[in-house]
């Protein structure tokens, strides 16, 4: 894990594409502006993603739950030494019982002691148990690993919350990126209309074309109308996981690495990441469970001892007497051998979730890296058919000013090249979220934030 963290976290950084610029003769590629630190006034507060999950961990009901039950299981541990501890009280006892009836008369102190009406007692009880049956010691190491688990649990739960927060923040990158994209078009098509409709006054052009131009820019303010309906969205969504709203001219990001190294790396941390080690530990609870039931079988041996501090009668004068117990157990009815059956088969069912676990999470790994791999690949070969897009478009205004080709496919080169740099925008940030699942699925979360 430690060279797999050491190699990501010194991997360069590369600029991002620009999804939003005009067509452009000299090129189509730019670094993207959410690399660059916006222009914004001092007293704005800029987020980025980290800061945006920590933001989400002070927000989440769902890690507050995760946490209590951590208190929850240390409230185990407490009472489980209380097994081995044993008990101590201080009783204080005031017994009356009616008078002997009359005629009758105690014949020795013993009698009288025993008829007297009222007998007050005041002791120190100690009950201290020596031998269970390797009870309490199944019960102290069951709760501490039930503490470990609900701990990987927690953190497990803080990956997840990642993901979520990850993928609402590229969401408003992404849309925000997306409405930039739409907005050339549309100017893009005005520069367009309005060329034709110069054309059409000199009789170079027809009516017709204007009207093409113009219907295919109306399409455009639909697709505009739905980019910053879902832009509004993404950013309700931010806010639900952060508690506050946090805007595109707020957020800064960085671009993945370049390169990963092999599968095998990853695959290596597999044994570590939370929700694997959180089925560790429910293994350890259920045997410590197992040891628990097994301790039935066993003879309990306990130290009873009471130490007087108020007496009446005729044992006023003894301070102290010990209780010394060996219960030895015969028959329950099937009871115990029941329990042990049912223990045996819980802690066989959590080892099975353990070795499923590991392999859920060698296959997460997997797949997360074959993701991220696809949309690099796909993300580079986007990138350069934005450029070819754009040297088509150039060419077709330049063929189109000759009368060599259409007013349609100047249209049709125009839309080809807008929805490429769409599609790319769109892969960019599927290529940043799946980064991050890779991370989140090798369990490094922490280390590379």
């Amino acid at each position: 894990m430690y060279v797999l963290s050491v190699f990501l976290l010194i991997t360069g950084l590369r600029p991002a594409f620009a999804t939003g610029s005009e067509p452009s003769k000299q090129t189509s590629v730019q670094p993207a502006q959410d690399q660059i630190s916006p222009v914004v006034p001092l007293d704005i507060r800029m987020f980025t993603l980290k800061d945006c999950f920590e933001l989400a961990l002070k927000r989440s009901e769902t890690l507050a739950i995760r946490k209590e039950e951590i208190e929850s299981a240390e409230a185990e541990i407490l009472k489980a030494s209380g097994q081995v501890l044993g008990d101590v009280d201080f009783l204080i006892t005031d017994f009356r019982q009616d008078a002997p009836r009359t005629g009758s008369s105690a014949s020795s102190g013993i009698e009288r002691a025993s008829t007297a009406y009222d007998r007050r007692e005041r002791k120190l009880v100690i009950s201290q148990p020596l031998f269970q049956g390797f009870k309490s010691f199944a019960a102290l190491t069951a709760a501490g690993s039930l503490k470990k688990q609900r701990k990987a649990e927690w953190k497990r739960a803080e990956e997840l919350l990642f993901i979520d927060v990850a993928q609402a923040f590229y969401d408003v990158l992404y849309r925000q990126r997306d409405v930039e994209t739409i907005e050339a078009i549309l100017k893009s098509y005005e520069e367009r209309i309005e060329e034709l409709n110069e054309r059409e006054r000199i009789g170079r052009s027809r009516p017709g074309e204007v009207a093409t131009a113009t219907s295919r820019m109306q399409i455009a303010k639909s697709k505009l109308a739905r980019a910053n309906g879902a832009l509004v969205v993404s950013e309700y969504i931010l806010e639900f996981l952060t508690g506050m709203p946090v805007y595109f001219s707020q957020m800064q990001d960085r671009a993945p690495p370049e390169s990963a190294p092999k599968l095998e790396i990853f695959l290596e941390s597999a044994e570590k990441r939370s929700d694997v080690e959180a089925a560790k530990q429910a293994v350890k609870t259920a045997r410590s469970g197992v040891i628990d039931v097994q301790s039935g079988f066993w003879p309990e041996i306990t130290l009873d001892s009471n130490v007087y501090h108020k007496r009446e009668g005729f044992q006023k004068d003894i301070d102290w007497d010990i209780l010394f117990k060996i219960n030895i157990p015969l028959s329950r009815g099937g009871e115990n051998l029941g329990n042990l059956k049912q223990a045996v088969s819980t802690w066989k069912k959590t080892k099975y979730s353990y070795v499923l676990s590991k392999r859920q999470a060698n296959l997460e790994i997997k797949q997360a890296y074959q993701n991220w791999h696809a949309s690099r690949e796909e993300f580079e070969a986007l990138r350069k058919a934005v450029e070819t897009s754009q040297k088509n478009f150039d060419f077709q205004k330049e063929d189109y000013a000759r009368s060599l080709v259409s007013n349609l496919d100047v249209l049709e080169a125009l839309e080809e090249l807008y929805n490429t740099k769409r599609q790319a925008n769109e892969i960019y940030y599927e290529m940043k979220k799946d980064y991050w699942q890779l991370v989140v699925a090798a369990g490094v979360l922490r280390e590379l934030i």
